[in-house]
């Protein structure tokens, strides 16, 4: 009897648990330290990737202990309320005025079902960022046919140019090159730079930084710097880190302090990435 009691407790425990979420192995636990665009880069993928498969609106609203897809998830199989959702999502967005947010649905999922941006969407109805909605709430999808047309031209999507977009690449460090690249070596997947305790490291190239700490195992201090929506540069081992997170920096601006965490002795570490993927470095920097 007692037996049956347990039984009976987990079949209950297991009924109540919520469901929005489906765990799998290649699951990541978010860690206190941990950024989209660290996890990212452990994982070597895509942070836009990383935010789509996980129905991200921002990329701060993740925090210890959460859950993360790695990997993209097959669709579920449609159920009547998968049905009602294709069918709503297959009319024309000028033959709907509202639509009703239903369970596990974003801002961003419906703006896509309904072609058009998120922040088109988000300004019909006042919300501002980081764009939460709420089942039952009622959304236009439209703001009069005057102001749609404007919108549409303020927030057409910029055609994307892949070739580096332009980004004037420089060396963050001079020295003695100790370590070419190699993909399918764990730690050297961009270069390594002798220095001296203490060098100035620079910024390879203009961006936003997104990435400070030492979280990420055998990189040490690591700063990662998002340049454009395709390139990403990390610089690891830093005795200092000189640059916070969210903050702008330009070419050639003093970034950290050459040091030795998470290596043997005085290096830098510099890598590329281009969509999450490794590439050399050397195929970017100028010729010395």
């Amino acid at each position: 009897m007692y037996r049956a009691l347990i039984i009976a407790m987990l079949l209950l425990l297991s009924a109540c648990a919520p469901k929005t979420f489906n765990w799998n192995t290649s699951d990541y636990t978010v860690k206190s330290g941990d950024t989209l665009y660290s996890i990212a880069w452990r994982f070597e993928i895509n942070p836009g990737d990383l935010a789509r498969w996980n129905n991200l609106a921002d990329s701060s609203l993740i925090h210890p202990g959460q859950r993360l897809h790695t990997k993209q998830q097959p669709k579920p199989r449609h159920t009547s309320s998968d049905n009602r959702q294709s069918v709503r999502s297959s009319v024309s967005p000028s033959k709907i005025k509202t639509v009703v947010v239903e369970k596990d649905e974003t801002l961003y999922s419906i703006a896509r079902k309904y072609r058009m941006s998120a922040k088109q969407l988000a300004q019909y109805n006042n919300i501002t960022k980081p764009y939460l909605i709420k089942p039952g709430q009622k959304l236009k999808l439209s703001a009069g046919n005057r102001i749609a047309t404007v919108n549409k031209q303020k927030y057409a999507p910029p055609q994307r140019n892949d070739k580096s977009a332009a980004i004037d690449w420089s060396w963050p460090i001079k020295g003695k090159l100790i370590k070419t690249f190699n993909k399918r070596l764990n730690d050297a997947k961009g270069i390594d730079i002798a220095g001296s305790l203490g060098n100035k490291i620079k910024a390879a190239a203009s961006g936003k930084v997104v990435y400070s700490g030492n979280g990420l195992i055998s990189y040490g201090n690591l700063i990662i710097i998002k340049h454009n929506d395709s390139y990403l540069s990390a610089y690891a081992h830093n005795r200092k880190l000189l640059v916070k997170e969210g903050q702008s920096v330009n070419a050639g601006q003093v970034i950290a302090e050459l040091g030795q965490t998470g290596a043997e002795n005085p290096r830098l570490h510099f890598e590329i990435r281009k969509n999450g993927k490794p590439v050399n470095p050397i195929r970017y920097l100028p010729s010395s």
